[in-house]
């Protein structure tokens, strides 16, 4: 063997390496994202009531930009992780990736299209900022429950994919409840809805249930260079 191969790094070694670069990258993003998240909950929190109104209003707030951060934060994240399952060995479908690119497209397009106050008329903005959130909100655990099955048929990865598919039935039924929790505005009078809600505290839990399946993967990335994850 000459020198050269002997100093040189095996490819399974450099390609671990990276993918570690990568999912620390990710969980970088993603504290950002819930940094600004409490910094949002914390200086808001006379203007947005966070059991009745979800977290897009912070971007009709004087702190737009922030919640524009937050949101690419997070979008910024998923493409770091992305790029870290797959250099990890993890099975990444096109499937998997599509659903992903989804989840940062509908993210990236409510950071710029701003909502309507809760009850207030619908605008162009506020309808794009829907049907992206929508899509960001069925695109993520979709594409969990995907990289599960496929993570499944490898050993080395069956525990990642239990937990993938626990995290899984916990992020549909949070975003059972959401959806549920926003029908009283659907639902109700043009003018305006003045009873009870609790969609932001429901979606808010949504978030936390994503951000948990997020950062899991996320962490098996960096475990998988060590032991099997």
């Amino acid at each position: 063997m000459s020198t050269l191969e002997t100093i040189r790094p095996a490819p399974a070694v450099l390609r671990h390496g990276t993918a570690g670069a990568w999912a620390a990258a990710a969980i970088a993003c993603f504290g950002l994202s819930v940094g600004a998240a409490l910094v949002l909950h914390l200086t808001q929190a006379a203007r947005v009531d966070p059991v009745r109104q979800v977290i897009s209003d912070y971007a009709l707030s004087p702190a737009a930009g922030l919640f524009a951060g937050c949101v690419l934060a997070l979008a910024a994240g998923t493409g770091c992780l992305l790029a870290g399952l797959g250099r990890a060995g993890l099975a990444v479908s096109r499937s998997v990736v599509a659903l992903a690119c989804c989840w940062g497209a509908g993210l990236t397009l409510c950071a710029f299209f701003p909502t309507a106050p809760t009850g207030a008329p619908m605008t162009f903005s506020a309808e794009v900022h829907r049907y992206a959130g929508l899509v960001l909100f069925v695109s993520l655990p979709a594409a969990a429950g995907l990289l599960a099955r496929g993570a499944a048929h490898h050993p080395a990865h069956r525990g990642l994919a239990g937990r993938l598919r626990r995290h899984t039935r916990w992020a549909w039924g949070a975003l059972a409840v959401f959806l549920l929790s926003q029908l009283p505005v659907l639902l109700g009078p043009s003018g305006g809805f003045d009873g009870p809600l609790f969609q932001g505290l429901t979606e808010r839990l949504v978030f936390v249930v994503y951000l948990v399946l997020l950062g899991e993967a996320a962490l098996a990335v960096l475990r998988s260079g060590r032991k099997p994850c």
